[in-house]
């Protein structure tokens, strides 16, 4: 799947992102990330700080979503995906690489591995909730 440019371009600029799990049970959870690198063309990794509730929810089930924005530009995008919890492999040894550089005292306690597949537009406007990306799954 290729992820739209414009979208990709906001998730490249490292910007604050809006992620959201949900329990077995229907309990919502959303949480801000900062932390998140490009693992392939489809796949987002997000460092494991603080982690609870979000780290439960991904390993009940894995349906998640997120959004990014970026106010200069009066855009916005909306990502739902499937996603595992990781503690050891090449995600989280790349997210530990990202985060030394930073604070070389400190490890991830894990991952959060995300397969994205679909992207909607959520910005203002006659397009949003429009599907710009799906895997065709």
């Amino acid at each position: 799947m290729v992820i739209a440019e414009a979208a990709k371009a906001i998730l490249d600029k490292q910007t604050l992102m809006a992620f959201a799990t949900c329990s077995k049970q229907g309990v919502p959870n959303v949480v801000y990330m900062l932390q998140y690198w490009w693992l392939s063309e489809d796949e987002l990794a997000i460092g494991d700080v603080f982690m609870h509730a979000t780290r439960d929810n991904v390993q009940e089930h894995g349906r998640v979503s997120f959004c990014v924005w970026d106010e200069q530009a009066d855009l916005s995008y909306k990502f739902k995906g499937m996603a595992r919890y990781e503690t050891s492999g090449p995600a989280y040894d790349l997210a530990n690489d990202r985060l030394h550089k930073k604070k070389p005292d400190k490890n991830f306690k894990g991952v959060v591995v995300v397969k994205i597949a679909e992207v909607y537009d959520a910005s203002r406007g006659p397009n949003a909730g429009k599907l710009v990306t799906d895997s065709g799954t």
